[in-house]
This record gives C-alpha cells, structure tokens and sequence, in this order.
C-alpha cells in the first residue's frame, strides 16, 4: 500500500498467547529494546519501524495484539488491511505451540490467506525448550507458512521476522 509521500506501508499483526514475547519481538524489531519487566498488552499497541531497501522507503506499522481470549472482539478490529501475520509461541510452553491451529483459524476468518510467519521465541532459554524445531517447522510447511527462531533478549533472529514482508512487498511492486 502506498501513501502520498511515496512511503511504502506495510502493516503487519502480531499474534500468539498472552506472554509467548509479541512485545518484546516489536520493541526489539522497532526501537531495539528490551524490557525484562513482563505488562500484559491490553488490547492493542502500534508501533513503527521504517527501513530502505532498493532506495524504496518503507514504513513497517507492527500491530502487537493482546493474546487473551476475553479480547479477541477488540484484537480481530485490527486484522483489516494486514499484508502479513506473525504467530508467535514460546518453545519452553507446549500449550503455546498447541494453541497455534486456533491463530491460524482466526487469521483465516477474519483475513485469509496472507503470508505468515510462525515464530518459535525465548531460544536463548534452550535448556528449558519443550519443542523442536522440526516439529515446530513440519507445522509451518502444512500451514502455508515459514518458520523463524528467534530471542527478543538477545535480538536474535528479529531482523529476520519482517524482511519477508518488505521482501514480497518490493517484488510485488516490480
């Protein structure tokens, strides 16, 4: 989507149970922060990351949604006009992986199909991990989706949650 400034806009949601990292991956992705203090998202937060690439200037919009259930009416407003989504868990939480089917429904219903990204966080707690990462992307591939590691701690992997949407969105252009 384009604006007036020539400003390419990208918007993408950012998904998953309730502390699986969603704001910590933003923070890290957008102001390249770390906070170790854990606040419940309540509804949801906006933030803005903007790169270049090709000298097209983009405007990432990151949509971090609260993941409780009781919010979902207030969450799923925000769907409209994503280009992507990104479905986080926490590999030290198995329920958080099994509650990944009821993500990707919900992205169904309320978007379709749009490129999503599953995200696999907290690896820097490996000696706490519950899921593998071959499990972890078995599930991706039968959802259509791609499979990203990553520590909001440390800032691993977080650069690479978002490229695949600027990606698509420049050859898309082209």
């Amino acid at each position: 989507m384009k604006s007036l400034s020539n400003e390419i806009k990208i918007k993408v949601i950012l998904l998953g149970d309730g502390a699986v990292g969603k704001t910590s991956i933003a923070n890290r992705y957008t102001h390249d922060k770390f906070s170790s203090t854990y606040k419940p998202s309540l509804g949801v937060d906006f933030m803005v990351k903007r790169v270049e690439v090709d000298s097209k200037k983009i405007k990432v919009m990151v949509f971090d949604t609260a993941g409780q259930e009781f919010i979902s009416t207030l969450r799923k407003r925000y769907y409209s006009g994503a280009t992507g989504a990104v479905i986080v868990f926490d590999v030290t939480r198995e329920k958080t992986f099994q509650d990944l089917d009821r993500w990707v429904e919900e992205v169904k219903n309320e978007v379709g199909d749009i490129q999503t990204i599953f995200v696999g966080n907290k690896i820097d707690l490996s000696g706490q991990r519950v899921i593998s990462k071959k499990d972890a992307e078995e599930f991706a591939t039968k959802n259509n989706g791609r499979y990203i590691e990553s520590s909001a701690l440390i800032g691993e992997g977080i650069g690479d949650i978002f490229e695949p949407f600027v990606l698509k969105t420049i050859a898309e252009l082209q």
